[in-house]
């Protein structure tokens, strides 16, 4: 049994050190009065940190839609608490090498740690709490325990008791083996690093959670960590029922979830794990399924006593629910369907010249163009890509889409409708969602176009003779900086076309090679350049569609041949 005194005179120079470059980025976006510029600053400095951060970011677990090449660019998507989060991740994962602990399997240890963390994250979407947050809270709870194991490592070949004991039984054992526990050590070690206060307090009253002297949304954190560590259990846990039984207790009695909710949760995790694992460069192992965990356990689903036949029927009848709520939601979808394909422009007339075409990669799309003519005879257009897929981005799409038909009767410059646009999302934004557009004025007297592009791909010019000329973004995307300045640029479309897409359509991989790229492209606008206008839109579209296909495909142009005929 080890000695209390141990752990209790505990010195920081007794605890393990994360990285110093990496807590330095924690500390560094605590501060009220630290710049973007200055974060990504500090960040290019490492090498090591900087091509770490951008593989994390680039990750199918952050979803961004385009690839993130820089510091400055990760900061600006995250954001400096998202950014501060995975740095601090990144501090605590480094701090013990794979091999500190003899005996111990760090893999596995770190693997425990990110089921509590997607857990949490998973419960982000119910307690409406930010789910970086929940996800760092999760993952970092526990860490007392390996500090313990760093300490005295004799107790190494106890870690299999520990890692499957449910979390009750983990804490009596803890006390028993260390006459400390992970939550005492967790906190000391916190307050040395100087880790942000909500993070202290998860370390050290997650098992705890409830304190009158601590505020609200700390104490949410609290609760939340505190779920995780049982809901993980479920999979860990070497007697499962009675952890499955506290889990949908504790998941009813803080967030009011039946059991079917909860057994919906618990299935999201093992994609969750696989996924953070990639993204956070730590190794784990094949993941068990709800299913799984129910078959080694021969736990009924609903009541104690269920027979089988009584089980069966029961199972049943959760099939003939899945498909009817299946089948109303196909039906709401097809409407969804129906309301975005009458946002988009449905025939040219009075545009003449104009054309366009979209493609969804999924039920519904994040992208649209449109164009309309105004009293005054100019025709203002757009084309625009909304961060992120589903039901948010469409949702999303629907709001711009409608702000810029509605404002654009009444602003006439580009830039300063995006402006507008921009204020507007801003009000009313979705943490990490934003829109990527170029708003244009067509004269049709002149041919004078002016454009103004916010983060979007470089709208592209073909002339009749001379080299393509691009027009790329003078601004950042629309729904992340409140006073961005916008910037209308002029093109006369003379006997050329203007043309402007979304990355789907650059992302295409044909069979013969990678990325079409906006090279590819190029040539491809000139191999289709003498094809009727009316063609041309749907013959682009057909030449990627034997690619590889990830994302919507969104095309619009604007072709002076076919106005000059149609005058």
């Amino acid at each position: 049994m080890t000695d209390r005194t141990a752990f209790d005179q505990l010195k920081p120079t007794d605890l393990p050190a994360p990285p110093q470059e990496a807590i330095g980025i924690v500390r560094a976006c605590a501060r009220s009065n630290i710049t973007s510029k200055r974060l990504a600053d500090l960040i290019t400095h490492n090498a090591v940190l900087t091509a770490e951060l951008l593989r994390i970011v680039n990750s199918a677990f952050f979803g961004f839609r385009t690839k993130v090449t820089s510091a400055a660019h990760a900061v600006t998507l995250m954001g400096q608490r998202a950014l501060r989060n995975l740095a601090l991740c990144m501090a605590m994962r480094d701090a013990l090498r794979p091999d500190a602990i003899p005996g111990l399997d760090m893999a596995e240890y770190w693997e425990q740690s990110l089921r509590r963390a997607v857990a949490a994250r998973c419960l982000s979407a119910v307690t409406k709490l930010d789910a970086e947050d929940c996800f760092t809270a999760g993952l970092l709870q526990d860490f007392g325990l390996l500090v313990m194991l760093f300490i005295d490592q004799d107790r190494a070949g106890d870690w299999w008791r520990l890692a499957t004991a449910n979390p009750d039984e983990r804490y009596s054992l803890e006390m028993s083996l260390f006459q400390m526990t992970h939550d005492r050590v967790g906190e000391t070690l916190a307050t040395a690093c100087e880790l942000p206060q909500e993070l202290r307090q998860v370390m050290g009253h997650h098992h705890t959670p409830i304190l009158e002297t601590s505020a609200p949304e700390l104490n949410a954190l609290c609760r939340v960590a505190h779920c995780a560590d049982w809901m993980a259990a479920v999979f860990t846990a070497t007697d499962k029922r009675p952890v499955i039984q506290r889990c949908q207790h504790l998941l009813h009695e803080h967030y009011g979830l039946s059991a079917e909710q909860v057994a919906d949760l618990l299935d999201d995790l093992a994609q969750g794990v696989r996924e953070a694992g990639a993204a956070m460069g730590m190794r784990v192992g094949e993941q068990l399924t709800l299913s799984d965990v129910l078959r080694e356990a021969n736990l009924q689903l609903v009541e104690d006593n269920l027979s089988y036949q009584e089980l069966t029927w029961r199972l049943e009848q959760a099939l003939e629910d899945r498909d009817r709520i299946a089948g109303e939601l196909n039906r709401e979808l097809e409407l969804a369907r129906e309301v975005q394909r009458s946002l988009m422009p449905r025939d040219n007339t009075g545009c003449a010249g104009f054309h366009g075409i979209n493609t969804s990669a999924r039920e519904l799309s994040g992208d649209f163009y449109d164009y309309f003519s105004t009293r005054s005879g100019q025709i203002h257009f757009c084309i625009a890509d909304v961060s992120g897929k589903g039901m948010n981005a469409a949702l999303l799409m629907a709001k711009v889409s409608s702000l810029f038909r509605c404002l654009g009767k009444g602003i006439g410059d580009p830039a300063a409708l995006l402006s507008m646009i921009n204020r507007e999302i801003i009000e009313t934004s979705v943490r990490g969602m934003f829109v990527t557009m170029i708003g244009g004025r067509f004269n049709p007297e002149n041919g004078l176009i002016q454009i103004a592009n916010a983060g979007h791909l470089p709208a592209l010019y073909l002339p009749a003779n001379g080299p393509i000329q691009e027009f790329p973004a003078d601004a950042p995307p629309l729904g992340i900086v409140a006073e961005a300045q916008f910037v209308t640029r002029e093109l006369s479309l003379a006997e050329g076309a203007l043309y402007l897409y979304t990355d789907g359509l650059i992302e295409a991989r044909p069979r013969n090679g990678g990325e079409l790229g906006i090279s590819g492209l190029k040539g491809l606008l000139r191999r289709c350049a003498d094809v009727p206008a009316a063609q041309r839109a749907r013959r682009l579209l057909d030449a990627v569609r034997d690619a590889e296909i990830h994302d919507d495909l969104t095309l619009m142009f604007i072709d002076s041949k076919e106005r000059d005929r149609s005058e």
